[in-house]
């Protein structure tokens, strides 16, 4: 799948560790160029996840980490709801578990997913407070969930960060898709509504001329649902759309205007 051109490449990254150390190890590793054995290792990684090789055939050339970085478990989530704020989230997560005297690093991830559920995380740890399982009962199944032990292995780091920002590229591309078609969609509707509601609308005033309709044998006047007499073009007028104009028929003219023309006409006897 092809990224649009419309959103920009999101590779902003957030360290969460209570050891100073570790954020320093994680700027060399994420922010100095590759130049280690493994860099043809990292590369083909690369090509494998973009699927297809780069345009100038280098990682550094395409890819920039903007890294931040958090000491505690509430800080962290802090900087993450700021961001989110900002319009500019976080796209990945590497989270220490054990963050005394604050959140540990379960719980931050657990506060962040329930505001933040797209993003990414690793857990990086080097003590057994919590295995796997519990992990997992604690967070529940998820694809967007890695795990790593300390020492923490360049290339493992170099090669995460890699396919988890590629992986959330992805996915807010296709998120800002599905808000598209669904924006499409309830303009759609919106519209079908309108055009339903016109045609109820219609019916009404069509149903209001339908049926038998009172009318006095002599003076022809309508009675409407009030007991009011009206003349039958002022009734027709309020109860539709139609506008009435006055003529006469042939059979009026021949029978009412002509003698009455003729009786003007005709010489007054002397």
């Amino acid at each position: 799948m092809t990224r649009s051109d419309d959103l920009p490449q999101n590779n902003r990254i957030l360290i969460v560790d209570d050891n100073p150390s570790i954020h320093d190890d994680f700027e060399k590793v994420l922010s100095a160029p590759v130049d280690t054995p493994e860099e043809d290792e990292l590369q083909s990684l690369f090509d494998e996840v973009m699927g297809e090789e780069s345009a100038d055939g280098g990682i550094e050339a395409n890819i920039h980490y903007d890294l931040s970085h958090a000491f505690q478990g509430q800080e962290a989530f802090e900087m993450v709801k700021q961001a989110h704020h900002d319009g500019k989230p976080f796209s990945l997560a590497f989270i220490d578990v054990r963050m005394p005297p604050g959140w540990d690093g379960i719980v931050t991830v657990s506060e962040m997913w329930s505001h933040f559920p797209d993003l990414e995380v690793v857990i990086c740890t080097a003590y057994s407070d919590y295995d796997w399982t519990q992990i997992l009962d604690r967070l529940g199944t998820s694809d967007r969930l890695q795990f790593v032990r300390k020492p923490i292995d360049i290339v493992s780091i170099q090669q995460m960060a890699l396919a988890l920002t590629t992986k959330w590229n992805l996915g807010a591309e296709n998120r800002a898709h599905v808000a598209n078609l669904e924006s499409r969609v309830e303009e759609r509707t919106t519209e079908l509504k309108e055009k339903v509601e016109a045609l109820e609308q219609a019916l009404k005033e069509i149903e209001q001329l339908q049926g038998i309709i009172p009318m006095c044998s002599y003076c022809h006047k309508v009675r409407d649902d009030k007991d009011f007499w009206h003349r039958v073009d002022s009734y027709i007028q309020r109860h539709s759309k139609a506008e009435v104009s006055h003529g006469v028929c042939p059979d009026c003219y021949e029978t009412v205007v002509m003698p009455q023309i003729d009786k003007v006409s005709r010489p007054e006897s002397s």
